[in-house]
């Protein structure tokens, strides 16, 4: 059984998958597995992706269903214990891997081990995330896909939600292991590149669209959100107090607390 395996879902970005493969494929980490999932590409990347030879690399074309069913797709057909997204126009240093493993495998308790990261492209710079905690998780994803997590633990909350749209899909996962009790981890070292363009898709989502989604989040995860909400509203100055004034939350125990918080 291969220890790990990359998942790497393309649509339309032919262009960048060759360099997202190469980064997988320098891994000091040997015991892996790369399955492409090409979701309906209109462009040359199915001809590009089927000219990539390589033992460990699997191929998989399917209509296009976006990220989330590609991932699933390509996660269910993985022999590896361990699952890595990589998106097509990202890519990873070479020792990203084996260092995710070391540390998920020393500590039973891990479910998510991510890294620091930069973006390139159009720009070239540290990525700033906030660090992960528990209460910024909750405020706002700040785990990028590319994190290594177990099958077993995929497999436990039923993969992503695919009705999840603009990125969200990573956060609904991240809070669906997070929820099941596994931990944290990032390991304190540059290992991740992502890709930034002129313009980013997500920026293409309206506020009210992403407040809308974002209750959405929370209306999957109320437990993790009943458990913090007075300290989360008493914290949090605007999209989370925008989401309960707005009643977009529909869980009834949700509904009941923002109630007597408005009154």
């Amino acid at each position: 059984m291969s220890k790990v395996s990359v998942i790497i879902p393309c649509y339309n970005q032919g262009k960048y998958i060759e360099e997202a493969v190469d980064s997988v494929l320098n891994q000091t980490f040997d015991d892996l597995e790369i399955i492409i999932v090409n979701d309906g590409s209109t462009d040359n990347s199915q001809e590009i992706i089927d000219k990539i030879k390589h033992p460990k690399v699997i191929k998989i074309h399917q209509a296009n269903k976006g990220v989330a069913s590609a991932r699933n797709e390509g996660i269910n057909k993985a022999i590896g214990e361990y699952i890595l997204p990589l998106d097509s126009d990202d890519k990873i240093a070479s020792t990203y891997i084996e260092k995710a493993v070391y540390q998920i495998e020393k500590n039973p308790k891990l479910g998510i081990v991510y890294c620091e990261a930069e973006l390139f492209g159009v720009k070239r710079k540290k990525w700033k995330l906030p660090p992960y905690t528990l209460f910024n998780m909750l405020k706002a994803n700040c785990i990028f896909c590319t994190a290594l997590f177990r099958k077993k633990d995929w497999e436990a909350v039923g993969g992503y939600k695919e009705q999840q749209e603009n990125f969200w899909e990573d956060y609904d996962f991240w809070l669906s292991l997070i929820e099941m009790g596994r931990e944290v981890f990032q390991i304190p070292e540059v290992l991740f590149s992502y890709r930034q363009y002129e313009e980013n898709s997500r920026s293409k989502e309206t506020n009210a669209d992403a407040l809308k989604t974002f209750g959405n989040v929370i209306n999957n995860h109320p437990k993790l959100y009943l458990d913090n909400l007075p300290f989360l509203l008493s914290q949090q100055k605007s999209d989370l107090k925008k989401i309960f004034s707005m009643k977009l939350s529909n869980n009834s125990k949700l509904k009941l607390f923002i109630e007597r918080e408005n009154n």
